[in-house]
């Protein structure tokens, strides 16, 4: 595992039990999660069969995120993805955390 992916996985496994909140900021789109981290991996690039897949941190856990209608929903799924290549970071602190992939820009906060 990368050293940038080393330090956003501590930072993530410092606030498990917590919930979490996920900005994801992706082309025009804004993303915005709630997400009770229980756990926390890694897939490898080279674990997978699909080229799509990329390296990945996988939170583990439950969220939610609003529709469009404005309504809170839970995610589809008991996890949640963030590809990371092309890792690199912002200033941050113990209670947030900027991050930047090839794909998207997250801002890792705890909820209050």
């Amino acid at each position: 595992m990368e050293q940038s992916v080393e330090i956003l996985s501590d930072w993530l496994n410092s606030h498990v039990n917590q919930t979490i909140v996920i900005e994801k900021h992706e082309l025009a789109d804004l993303d915005i999660v709630h997400f009770k981290l229980e756990s926390l991996d890694f897939r490898s690039g080279e674990d997978t069969i699909d080229d799509y897949l990329d390296h990945a941190l996988i939170l583990r856990g439950s969220g939610n995120t609003l529709n469009k209608s404005g309504e809170s929903v839970p995610l589809p799924q008991n996890s949640y993805e963030i590809a990371v290549s092309g890792l690199r970071f912002s200033p941050s602190d113990d209670k947030r955390f900027q991050a930047l992939t090839d794909r998207a820009k997250y801002i890792f906060s705890l909820e209050e």
